[in-house]
């Protein structure tokens, strides 16, 4: 066991099988592998598709690539990597087989593990893909492997963190000591300012979803409310890869006390990534809580214009009832006089109306009456 690093309790894996859309599985078939590599020895990053192409663009590069050697500090990074990469790396640098079958089964528990002469990292950035159901989130897996002397990367997917890292290393390397731990520090870093444009984007329309309650059609509450269901849904999910890389974060500045010496003033860094997320995580619970209001002001709205709708239909349901319960009688009435029977004020002069005119005053009388007994049951 190396002397650089105290025994930590390895965990077994949890997750044998990557959880995976169809999506992101399309998506991640189709990108081609990608290695690139710096060392202290460089002025610039190599890169290549294959072992077999960066050993020969860089001869010096061939005795860590075939017995993991090198005499400097090298950082090997691979994108999409196949099986047979992921073999042939282990078995160059002697990793574990459970290092092996977390990177091969793309383990989604975010956790930081030592193996002797190295730590492995498990992280999983956000990005943002294309689904049949829209522009949706979605992490990504990022594996690394942190020797004393050197750091081993894989990603399953494009991402832009590794070329962060790269950038920030040209750009401290003179006036900061860069070791294999501050490498593992600005990866995590950078993949946790990743979070801040989701964030931002979330809070954009969370204030423009509480802007519009006001305003909003009846007709358009229910477009509303899935707008509002869609976006707790991203909150809750940004919200969970924050929380596990609290505990990553957590237990890397914890073992980086432990190690001491150039370990330990990685530990000034990480204070202030744990202070990101937290503000991440109280900017996203705000959010969740305007979402809470808003959805609870158009459920009420909703339910308003519901029992509003409801009362204007009893309303003519009751006015159709009074008129049925008028007509009907009248119907009733004149029908009695088309019956087989002697037609009244037969006897009376030709041509006089007062037979016809009584009728009719005793049917005006009958809808007064009517429309009295429902005035007075509060009916009209």
């Amino acid at each position: 066991m190396s002397p650089f690093r105290p025994p930590w309790r390895v965990t077994p894996s949890t997750a044998k099988e990557p959880r995976m859309s169809m999506d992101e599985k399309e998506y991640e078939i189709s990108e081609p592998t990608q290695l690139s590599f710096i060392s202290s020895q460089l002025d610039s990053c190599l890169y290549g598709s294959s072992i077999e192409e960066l050993k020969s663009l860089y001869e010096p590069l061939c005795p860590l690539l075939e017995d993991g050697t090198y005499n400097g500090l090298w950082w090997l990074d691979i994108t999409a990597p196949s099986d047979d990469d992921i073999e042939t790396l282990s078995r160059i640098f002697n990793l574990h087989p459970l290092t092996t079958e977390d990177i091969k089964t793309r383990e989604t528990r975010e956790k930081i593990e030592l193996f002797g002469p190295y730590y492995f990292l498990s992280l999983r950035p956000v990005r943002q893909i294309e689904t049949r159901e829209g522009v949706r989130t979605s992490p990504v897996n990022v594996y690394a492997v942190v020797f004393r002397d050197g750091v081993l990367s894989f990603s399953f997917a494009s991402n832009p963190h590794a070329a962060h890292v790269r950038s920030r290393i040209k750009e401290h390397q003179s006036h900061l000591s860069i070791t294999s731990d501050w490498i593992c520090y600005a990866l995590i870093d950078d993949i946790v300012d990743g979070f801040a444009p989701f964030i931002n984007q979330v809070e954009t329309g969370v204030e423009m979803m509480e802007d519009s309650v006001s305003i909003t059609r009846p007709d358009d509450i229910g477009l509303a409310l899935q707008q509002i269901y869609k976006c707790r849904k991203e909150v809750l999910h940004i919200r969970q890869l924050l929380n596990d890389k609290t505990d990553v974060i957590r237990c890397f500045a914890r073992h980086c006390d432990a190690f001491g010496g150039s370990s330990s003033q990685v530990t000034l860094y990480l204070s202030d990534i744990q202070d990101h997320v937290l503000t991440m995580i109280a900017n996203l619970d705000a959010a969740e809580q305007m979402l809470s209001r808003g959805q609870s002001k158009y459920l009420s709205q909703l339910s308003f214009d519901s029992t509003r709708m409801r009362n204007q239909i009893m309303s003519a349901l009751s006015r159709l009832t009074i008129i049925a319960g008028i007509v009907v009688p009248l119907q009733f009435v004149t029908g009695l006089f088309g019956m087989n029977v002697t037609v009244p004020a037969q006897s009376d002069v030709a041509g006089s109306l007062t037979a016809w005119f009584s009728i009719l005053g005793v049917l005006l009388a009958m809808v007064l009456l009517f429309l009295f007994i429902a005035r007075r049951l509060r009916m009209l």
